[in-house]
């Protein structure tokens, strides 16, 4: 569908109380007439009849907005929308931020979900050196970014390498390509919450340019991962939801942070065959993409799906929902679904793992030690002052110098969810059952053993539930 045959369907077929009006201010408050409506500024919307409205720039003027209304079968431009007694109107083009929002010049027919990602990757591999699989990544966050509405969370990417190594390179490409991207050196809260609330855009963060910055830009990155969690500033709330993009010379000291991000290391490169984002051969390819992004947005919009499979190991909370973030829109293409799969099994949720609390880690360990070494005394209950010895002796053995007394043995037995205890008249009484024992074990599955290296090869070999987890088929007998 080029341009000139949208403008044209819209002149025969016009969208839903179509009302033509070049000349419009979008400042006013009501339509001229005898029939005057509330107008109502919006970006995006989905109207009763299964229509979808979504804001493009004006192919014709680059400092206009219109709309695009897709009916289920065509798309069509508007410059209004009469809707339940209200007149909708794109969002203004000469706003101070929205100026610089990049938005699709129209609609263009696409191919297939696999086809896209294959342009997608052909932008990144003329432009930048990247692994096939980093490739693979941003790809996939570029079509998330069209569907950010419909994710669980808000996908991350966190670009990490020196200077010279192509992080602002990065971000250029990516601000041709992903949705209502906002490319940025410096940015105030409340700008972040204002652009965010009103646009949803795909923020690309130059970390430089707020270094001075980095707490405040932490929290309001924190804020825009889900979409129930609304800031309140004085007596209006906003919404910081949004897939965001940014450059670090190294990963901040936010381990929370990190785990919700996907991390794309990079190098400086020798190569002198790569594109420069500005060059003609890029910006020309990049916003035919756009369009085809628009059209595909708007047809699959409500049919997303992940396809059905089993990982080899279980994706565990942030890496699912990082997985799902970037699977859904192209749940279609199950080979890109099984490579994805394979990433965040494999290597993120290993390397993104929030490490535990020292005080966590020397329980968890020497209660694994003990199952395997002392198992028949599990079987009656132990006392939290007891424990507290033994943990002790354990971190003298171990060589550690920081000891624990009662109250952090019993906060960090409760933050472990290892809650099958009772008060007496001697204290806390812990006892460690079946149950207590196979969550023992997976924790020590999912946060590893690397603080201690006390051994217990010989008695693990026995072990039923060090078994099960080692057999990925056999997870759900942890809970029998």
């Amino acid at each position: 569908m080029s341009q000139q045959s949208v403008v044209e369907v819209d002149e025969l077929h016009p969208p839903i109380n179509y009302v033509p009006n070049d000349s419009r201010n979008n400042e006013s408050k009501l339509k001229p007439g005898l029939n005057s409506l509330p107008v109502i500024e919006t970006d995006f919307a989905e109207l009763e009849d299964g229509s979808l409205v979504d804001l493009i720039e004006d192919p014709e003027n680059s400092s206009n907005t219109l709309f695009v209304i897709f009916d289920g079968k065509e798309a069509h431009f508007a410059h209004e929308v009469e809707y339940k007694s209200n007149l909708l109107v794109p969002i203004l083009r000469n706003g101070k931020i929205i100026r610089h929002v990049r938005l699709p010049r129209g609609t263009k027919p696409f191919g297939s979900a696999e086809s896209l990602l294959e342009q997608i990757d052909s932008v990144l591999s003329r432009c930048l050196d990247l692994e096939w699989k980093y490739r693979l990544l941003l790809a996939s966050f570029v079509l998330s970014t069209w569907f950010v509405e419909r994710l669980p969370v808000a996908p991350y990417v966190a670009l990490v390498g020196l200077p010279r190594s192509g992080k602002s390179t990065v971000l250029r490409v990516l601000s041709l390509l992903c949705r209502r991207s906002l490319l940025t050196a410096d940015i105030t809260s409340a700008a972040f919450y204002r652009v965010c609330d009103r646009l949803t855009p795909t923020l690309l963060i130059d970390e430089t340019g707020t270094a001075g910055e980095r707490r405040q830009l932490f929290h309001l990155l924190r804020t825009g991962i889900s979409r129930d969690v609304i800031a309140l500033r004085k007596d209006q709330s906003f919404s910081a939801f949004g897939a965001k993009v940014v450059s670090w010379i190294e990963l901040p000291n936010d381990a929370a942070l990190n785990s919700r991000c996907i991390p794309i290391p990079l190098y400086e490169t020798r190569r002198s065959d790569l594109k420069r984002p500005t060059d003609p051969d890029i910006l020309e390819p990049a916003e035919d993409l756009q369009k085809q992004l628009l059209q595909y947005r708007l047809e699959k919009y409500r049919t997303l799906s992940l396809p059905e499979m089993t990982p080899a190991e279980p994706l565990y909370s942030r890496s699912r929902d990082l997985y799902e973030a970037l699977a859904l829109p192209t749940g279609e293409c199950k080979e890109n679904c099984e490579q994805l799969l394979a990433y965040f099994t494999f290597h993120h949720q290993i390397s993104s793992r929030e490490p535990l609390y020292p005080t966590h880690a020397a329980v968890l360990e020497y209660l694994y030690y003990r199952i395997h070494k002392f198992d028949d005394e599990l079987k009656l209950p132990l006392l939290t002052g007891e424990i507290t010895c033994q943990v002790n002796d354990f971190l003298q053995q171990e060589g550690e110098h920081f000891r624990l007394n009662p109250r952090q043995v019993g906060a960090a037995l409760t933050a472990l969810g290892l809650l099958n205890r009772k008060r007496t008249r001697r204290g806390w009484q812990i006892l460690l059952d079946r149950p207590e024992k196979a969550h023992i074990h997976q924790l020590i599955h999912v946060y590893g053993k690397e603080h201690y290296q006390t051994s217990v090869n010989e008695s693990a070999s026995k072990c039923e539930f060090c078994f099960n987890l080692a057999d990925p088929t056999t997870h759900h007998l942890l809970n029998r």
